[in-house]
C-alpha cells in the first residue's frame, strides 16, 4: 500500500470510528421511537395544558416564569413547544427531537476532546485526532446517554449537554499567546448562559471553564501577563451563580436542608455510584437505592477517594498539571450538583442522566490509561470497553416500554419501596386491587407497606362509595396519619421523601373525588380542602374550604381550622383582601384557632398596617 493511501486511511480513520458508533446509538433508540410518553412527560409535555395554550407571541413569558410544576427551565420548554405545536403529542417526533439534539453533541465531544489533548498532551501530536475520535466514539456508545435521549423528559440533558459542550469547546480555543480571545470567550459565557437556561444543574460548567481559563492564564507569558485576564473566570462564575439564585426563586419546588452525617455519607455514596455507572457495563435503571445498596460502605469510599485525589489536584494547579488528576477534578465539578449538598426533588439520588457530560472526562481518563499500553493491548481493551457499552445501548431501551421500565426496576430490587410505589400507582388505574395488595406486601419498609396498604384501601373505598361517604373518609383519615408516620430516614433520604410527597397528592386527588361524589356533605369539603392545602393546591383548596364553611354543617370543633384554612389558602392564592374575613372568623369561633393570628400578621404586613401586623404576630403562637 502506497503512502498516500496509508495517509488518507489514517486521515478517514476518526471519522470512520465515529460514523460507526454514531449508528449504532441511533439504530438503537429508534427502537424506542414509538414508545409512550413515561413517568414526568405527563408533566411536562402531555399533561402541561399551560404551556400548549401559549401563543407565538407569549415565548417571551418563559424566561420570567415556570410552565410547569418543578421546573424554570426556558430552552427546554421552548423546545417542548415546538414540537406540540409542529408535531402535537407525538412521542416519535420528540424522540426524534432528542436523536437529533444528542447526534449534535457529538462532533464537539470531538473538538474539545483534541484541543484539551493538544494542550494537555502535545506528545500526542497525530495520534491525538485518533484518541479524540476514539472518546467520542465511546461517548457516543455510552448507555447512560440510552435515558436522556429515549425518555423525552431528558430533553434538558441532551440540551445542556448540547450548550455545555458548545461552552467549553469555546472555552478551550479561546486560548491565546497573549491572553483569550474575547470573541472566543464572550461565545462561551453565552453557550453556557444557553446551557443553564435548559438544565440550571449546568451551572457545574462555569467552574469548569473558570478552571481552564485560569491554567491558560498562568501560561502567558509575562510580558503579556495582565490580572484584567482573570476577569473572564471571574465573569463565568458571577454568570452562573447569578442564574442560580434566579433558577432558586423560580424553583416551585423546596427541599428542607439536613445537616445530619447522612447528608456527608449521601453525598459521597453518590459521587460513587455516578462512578460506577460512568465505567461499568452493568444493566442501567430508572430507579437505584443508594442508601439501600448492599455496597453503600463502597460507594461511600469511591466517592471520599475521587474527592480526595480531586482536591489534591486543586493543590496542584500551583505546580504542573498532570492529565489524570485535572480530569478527575473536572468529574467531580461536574459531578457536584448532583451529590445533593443543596437537596432537590428527585425519583431517585443516582440517575444516568446526570452522567450526560460527566461521563466524557470518564472516557478521556480511560482512554489516556490505556494509550499507555502497548498497541495490542490498548485495542483489545477499548474493543472490551465500547462492546460492553454497546450492548448496554443496545439493549437498554426496550426497558422504557411503558410497564417494562417498572418491572424491570422491581426484577432488580425487589421489595424496594420506589419501584412498588409506581407500580401500584399503576395498578390502581387499572382498577387491579388484589394485584396492588400483592405488590404491597412484597415491600420490605414496614412504614411503607403500612402506607401502601392504606392507600390502597382507600382508593377502593372511594372508587366504591355509592351511597354515603363515611367509611372513605375514615380510610382516607387511615391513610393520612400513615403518612404522618413515615421512616426516621425521611429527613435524609429524599426519593424517599419524593414517594411521601407523592402519596400526598393521590390522597388529595381522592379526596377531591369523593368531595365531587358528595358535593354537600361538609365535612368530606372540608378535608379534601385541607388535602389540597398540604399538597400547595390553594386555588382548589378555597374551592373546597369556602363550600365546607358556607354549608354550615360542619362540627363546631373543626370550624376554627375550617376558617383559618380558608383564610391561609385566600392569602396564598394572591386574594389578600378576601382573606382578613375567615381569618377573623376563625379566632371568633369556639374554640378559636389562634394559628389565625399568624396568616392576619402576613395580610397585614402586605396591606400596610404594619402596628397591626405587629400586634397580630405577637399573637401568632409560633412566635412564643
Amino acid at each position: 500500500m502506497n503512502p498516500s493511501s496509508l495517509s488518507r486511511i489514517r486521515q478517514l480513520a476518526p471519522w470512520v470510528i465515529v460514523f460507526l458508533s454514531a449508528i449504532v446509538a441511533v439504530a438503537a433508540y429508534l427502537q424506542a421511537l414509538h414508545y409512550p410518553f413515561v413517568s414526568d412527560d405527563e408533566v411536562y409535555v402531555t399533561g402541561n395544558t399551560k404551556l400548549a395554550a401559549l401563543h407565538l407571541s407569549e415565548l417571551w413569558r418563559l424566561f420570567i416564569e415556570p410552565y410547569n410544576r418543578y421546573e424554570f427551565l426556558p430552552l427546554r420548554d421552548l423546545s417542548y413547544w415546538f414540537d406540540l405545536v409542529l408535531f402535537g403529542q407525538n412521542p416519535a417526533a420528540f424522540r426524534i427531537h432528542n436523536i437529533v439534539l444528542y447526534l449534535l453533541c457529538l462532533p464537539l465531544v470531538y473538538a474539545a476532546t483534541l484541543g484539551l489533548l493538544r494542550y494537555f498532551r502535545p506528545a500526542y501530536g497525530a495520534d491525538g485526532y485518533l484518541i479524540a475520535a476514539v472518546v467520542t466514539a465511546l461517548f457516543a456508545l455510552h448507555p447512560a446517554h440510552v435515558e436522556a435521549v429515549v425518555w423525552i423528559s431528558g430533553r434538558k440533558d441532551l440540551l445542556s449537554g448540547l450548550f455545555s459542550m458548545l461552552a467549553l469547546y469555546f472555552a478551550i480555543y479561546a486560548k491565546r499567546e497573549q491572553g483569550l480571545s474575547p470573541c472566543y470567550a464572550t461565545a462561551a459565557l453565552l453557550a453556557l448562559l444557553a446551557a443553564m437556561l435548559s438544565k440550571a444543574t449546568a451551572v457545574a460548567i462555569a467552574p469548569v471553564i473558570a478552571l481552564l481559563w485560569i491554567i491558560f492564564w498562568r501560561d502567558i507569558p509575562k510580558q503579556h501577563h495582565r490580572r484584567t485576564q482573570l476577569l473572564w473566570p471571574i465573569a463565568s462564575l458571577i454568570l452562573a451563580m447569578g442564574l442560580a439564585l434566579i433558577f432558586s426563586a423560580q424553583s416551585t419546588v423546596k427541599e428542607p436542608m439536613y445537616f445530619g452525617s447522612e447528608a456527608i455519607s449521601r453525598a459521597l455514596a453518590i459521587l460513587g455510584w455516578l462512578a460506577r455507572l460512568a465505567v461499568s457495563p452493568e444493566n442501567r435503571h430508572f430507579i437505584y437505592p443508594v442508601f439501600e445498596d448492599a455496597k453503600l460502605p463502597a460507594m461511600i469510599a469511591l466517592g471520599a477517594f475521587i474527592l480526595i485525589v480531586a482536591l489534591t489536584g486543586v493543590i496542584k494547579i500551583q505546580y504542573k498539571w498532570k492529565l489524570e488528576v485535572f480530569y478527575l477534578l473536572v468529574f467531580l465539578l461536574l459531578c457536584l450538583p448532583y451529590t445533593q449538598l443543596i437537596p432537590f426533588q428527585a425519583i431517585s439520588l443516582v440517575s444516568d442522566r446526570f452522567l450526560f457530560i460527566a461521563v466524557w472526562m470518564t472516557i478521556l481518563l480511560v482512554v489516556a490509561l490505556a494509550w499507555r499500553l502497548k498497541p495490542v493491548f490498548c485495542v483489545a481493551v477499548l474493543l472490551i470497553i465500547s462492546l460492553a457499552w454497546g450492548f448496554q445501548t443496545v439493549e437498554r431501551p426496550s426497558d422504557w416500554d411503558g410497564e417494562a421500565l417498572l418491572d424491570a426496576d422491581l426484577s432488580a430490587y425487589p421489595g424496594h419501596y420506589q419501584p412498588a410505589f409506581h407500580k401500584i400507582r399503576n395498578q390502581l388505574g387499572l382498577g387491579l386491587y388484589n394485584d396492588a395488595i400483592t405488590t404491597a406486601n412484597s415491600i420490605t419498609v414496614p412504614e411503607f407497606r403500612n402506607i401502601m396498604m392504606r392507600m390502597i384501601q382507600a382508593a377502593y373505598a372511594v372508587n366504591n362509595a355509592t351511597v354515603k361517604p363515611d367509611r372513605a373518609l375514615t380510610l382516607l383519615q387511615n391513610y393520612e396519619n400513615a403518612l404522618n408516620q413515615p421512616p426516621a430516614e425521611i429527613k435524609w433520604n429524599l426519593p424517599m421523601r419524593y414517594v411521601i410527597d407523592d402519596c400526598k397528592h393521590i390522597l388529595a386527588l381522592k379526596g377531591t373525588r369523593l368531595a365531587h361524589q358528595f358535593p354537600d356533605d361538609a365535612l368530606v369539603r372540608y378535608k379534601a380542602g385541607l388535602w389540597k392545602l398540604n399538597v400547595y393546591s390553594y386555588k382548589d383548596a378555597v374551592t373546597h374550604l369556602r363550600a365546607a364553611t358556607e354549608l354550615q354543617r360542619l362540627p363546631e370543633s373543626v370550624r376554627g381550622e375550617a376558617f383559618k384554612s380558608l383564610g391561609y389558602a385566600l392569602l396564598n392564592s394572591g386574594h389578600v383582601a378576601e382573606a382578613e374575613a375567615p381569618l377573623h372568623t376563625a379566632l371568633e369561633q369556639s374554640p378559636p384557632d389562634l394559628r389565625a393570628y399568624c396568616s392576619l400578621a402576613e395580610v397585614y404586613k402586605q396591606s400596610r398596617r404594619f402596628d397591626e401586623a405587629a400586634r397580630a404576630k405577637m399573637n401568632c403562637p409560633d412566635e412564643n
